[in-house]
């Protein structure tokens, strides 16, 4: 029987989804007490979610429904090539007072993965992996809260080259490791568009207290070539459903800096309140000092100083359809905004032909 560790560090549970389509590749069962190796095909699966939010900042009122599919297709019992897109029509009123509106597009990453045991190697566009919300808390259907902190702007999102990660046990698997480096070219392309740089993050996960601290390096390579650093944690006691996370980073550049604090409790233990979540978060960011007023403006919410509290529920009516409901206040430079949202996410798991059957 092949036996198989997930690390932690994965981008999302999608790519465990992935891995255990692929890596399946032999299962063991009994038979009279005898082990019988069956094996099982993978097969392609279009994954992803849709979602319809309204969202009311400050007064001013969106509707936005999105839709991003997902597609895993796996070659052999080391390959998978995936790729992720994303669609949406956010609709506003415009200066005559009608609701208009505006389309959205863009390719999310379309990458190659050759797995092996401790290691993944991967090519093409890919999420950048710097400090965690990009890679494992982005998609609508995963995030507790709905807005965006704001330092995770401060990091370039998307890469286009290639990249290595992968985790190991380490001291008798009380400990284990989660190592990710990358290389991106520059691309000015609007769906494609990158910087040309470098990083990497690394982390160390202790299954005991399931608990995860890391730490993330970026480096631009263009331009006046800033380098941003970013560290994360993440814990899950085991004696109650509670989720501690946080980040922070860093820029030399134009970016400035910021931090962010969310918690999450599931109400498992209430009767007839489990499928109900209470999210809190805060976050202040720091803009770089001595910004010129027209880059200031140019950089939008990485342009002024900001504190933001945002507190939330979310109620699963199932394991993939999902209600949310947040309420924010947001303070920059005397302006304090209210931020309400409210929305639901489906989140579909389609096997793209039957599965099984013998290889």
């Amino acid at each position: 029987m092949k036996k198989f560790v997930l690390h932690a560090g994965k981008p999302t549970s999608v790519y465990l989804l992935a891995l255990f389509l692929i890596l399946c590749g032999k299962v063991q069962a009994q038979d009279s007490g005898n082990d019988i190796d069956i094996a099982v095909k993978p097969v392609p699966v279009l994954t992803g979610s849709t979602a319809y939010f309204t969202r009311v900042t400050g007064g001013q009122i969106q509707d936005a429904p999105t839709v991003s599919p997902l597609l895993l297709l796996p070659v052999g019992d080391h390959l998978l090539i995936e790729s992720k897109a994303g669609f949406s029509d956010t609709f506003t009123k415009n200066a005559q007072g009608d609701y208009a509106g505006t389309v959205s597009y863009g390719l999310t990453y379309a990458q190659a993965d050759y797995i092996t045991k401790y290691a993944t190697f991967t090519a093409g566009r890919f999420i950048t992996p710097f400090n965690m919300y990009g890679e494992r808390l982005a998609p609508n259907w995963i995030r507790d809260l709905q807005t965006t902190p704001t330092s995770v702007g401060i990091s370039s999102g998307a890469a286009l080259g290639g990249m290595i990660r992968g985790g190991l046990p380490l001291v008798t698997d009380k400990l284990h490791l989660n190592y990710a480096t990358y290389f991106s070219t520059a691309n000015t392309n609007h769906i494609l568009a990158t910087d040309r740089s470098t990083g990497g993050r690394i982390g160390f996960f202790l299954p005991g207290p399931r608990l995860e601290i890391g730490a993330s390096f970026q480096q631009v390579l263009q331009q006046d070539r800033p380098h941003a650093v970013g560290t994360h944690f993440e814990w899950q006691p085991n004696a109650i459903p509670l989720t501690l996370r946080s980040e922070y980073t860093r820029s030399s550049g134009t970016r400035g800096s910021g931090y962010w604090i969310e918690a999450a409790y599931r109400l498992s233990q209430i009767p007839h309140m489990s499928a109900t979540e209470l999210v809190g978060r805060g976050q202040q960011f720091f803009a770089a000092a001595n910004l010129a007023p027209a880059v200031a403006k140019k950089l939008g919410p990485l342009g002024i100083d900001s504190k933001e509290g945002d507190w939330g529920m979310n109620y699963y009516f199932r394991s993939d359809v999902r209600a949310s409901a947040s309420y924010g206040r947001q303070f920059a430079l005397g302006r304090n905004t209210n931020l309400w949202t409210i929305g639901m996410t489906y989140r579909f798991v389609m096997p793209m032909w039957p599965t099984g059957g013998g290889l």
